[in-house]
């Protein structure tokens, strides 16, 4: 699986040499992986350089992966006659949640937490289940990036959900 890359479609990204979130761990399952390069971009753009000044702002950013088994696996949907554990449905749900902050001088101006979900379900192991899980994973990156550009541009009345509450 390849839950650290993205091909990230029309979300542009920055042509800075670093990131301005620095290195974010993407912690799943007690280990901790590094976001691919193209992704860093992409998050980086997400903090627009007006917004927050490369020379006296910088990010904090970490995203914890999570997977909850939505259906237990059945020994009776496995096929009687075909013996072969890659045979088993999959119904499960993958969820990023995106912590970022943001300090500018020594002080936080920003902090932001975002949680983004994706259901999987396959009736086989392997490579069916692997392109699902990453065509999910990808998906779920763009949204956090997107949702974490609206957040940070200030030029914004309001925000993504106090709309609908009047």
């Amino acid at each position: 699986m390849k839950l650290t890359q993205g091909d990230l479609d029309g979300i542009p990204l920055t042509d800075e040499k670093f990131s301005f979130f620095g290195n974010i761990p993407f912690v799943y399952g007690g280990d901790t992986l590094e976001l691919s390069q193209n992704l860093l971009r992409a998050y980086t753009q997400a903090a627009s350089n007006t917004e927050f000044p490369r020379d006296a702002c910088r990010g904090e950013a970490t995203i914890k992966a999570t997977v909850k088994q939505n259906e237990p696996p059945s020994a009776w949907l496995v096929g009687v006659l075909i013996p072969l554990w890659p045979i088993l449905p999959v119904n499960e749900s993958w969820t990023y949640n995106l912590s970022a902050r943001i300090f500018c001088n020594g002080t936080l101006v920003r902090h932001v937490e975002f949680i983004e979900q994706q259901d999987i379900e396959a009736v086989l192991y392997g490579r069916l289940r692997t392109d699902l899980v990453n065509k999910a994973s990808n998906e779920m990156h763009r949204k956090l990036v997107q949702r974490l550009a609206f957040e940070l541009n200030s030029n914004r009345l309001t925000d993504l959900n106090s709309a609908s509450d009047y």
